[in-house]
């Protein structure tokens, strides 16, 4: 019920930011513009998928016990759209930003070779959860995928949270041996280290704490909750991140 319920507060909070985004940034390059637009309408689909499982949940099976260890379309929902979607499409832009703005191409493909790992793992997850059908038998019957997944997940967030961090601190450096008398991009810039190291640890947390769940308890679906909202943490930290500029 928990993982419903912020998912939805989740998917307002989205909304908001979507539409300021919209309104302070109308001349965004297109590839954002259609970033942003193609991740909210995955959100928006998720959201009914899940309040399909939630009506079916609480309203249609109420008081049937057996439905919380069924998956209905948690299988679609959760690892397709959380994991294969909008944290792969999330973690591919991050990855562009860092070969741009480090200029490195390693940095660059690292951080795209671990978001197709857990892409594919997720996938993986997917499909196997819609063929076991009850989340119980996850842990014993897709124990690997669901790891591979979480864990190459938080691994990318981990990367990209510290190379945007690294990169961001040195040019702002840079910045103050060249010129001291810029306080306001001085002040910017440290704003922007602290969206991307909060955004990009929450989403690592997430994915960490939602594995160390699935293996401590792996017969209860707790880990769920997580995996519910864990879209939601990713299309917010990337709208959190766009919106900081507002402020310039």
């Amino acid at each position: 019920l928990l993982g419903y319920l912020f998912n939805w507060g989740l998917f307002g909070v989205l909304s908001v930011q979507v539409y300021f985004y919209s309104l302070a940034f109308p001349n965004d390059r297109r590839v954002t513009k259609g970033l942003v637009c193609g991740i909210y309408i995955l959100e928006l689909t998720q959201t009914i998928l899940l309040t399909h499982d939630a009506f079916s949940t609480y309203a249609s099976h109420y008081g049937d016990p057996s439905i919380l260890n069924k998956m209905q379309l948690h299988a679609l929902s959760v690892p397709i759209f959380s994991g294969m979607a909008v944290s792969c499409a999330v973690q591919m832009h991050y990855g562009y930003l860092l070969r741009v703005l480090s200029g490195s191409k390693v940095l660059g493909l690292s951080v795209a070779f671990l978001a197709i790992v857990q892409c594919s793992a997720a996938f993986v997850q997917g499909v196997q959860a819609f063929i076991i059908g009850e989340i119980s038998e996850l842990a014993s019957k897709a124990f690997a995928s669901e790891t591979v997944w979480l864990a190459g997940s938080a691994a990318c967030d981990l990367i990209i949270a510290s190379g945007m961090t690294i990169i961001v601190r040195l040019r702002r450096i840079n910045l103050m041996k060249k010129d001291t008398h810029l306080p306001a991009t001085h002040a910017l810039i440290a704003k922007l280290v602290r969206v991307i190291v909060e955004t990009g640890c929450l989403t690592a947390l997430s994915a960490t704490i939602q594995m160390i769940i699935f293996i401590r308890f792996p017969n209860k679906p707790y880990f769920t909750c997580i995996g519910m909202v864990l879209a939601k943490l990713y299309s917010n930290s990337l709208l959190a991140i766009l919106n900081s500029r507002i402020r310039i």
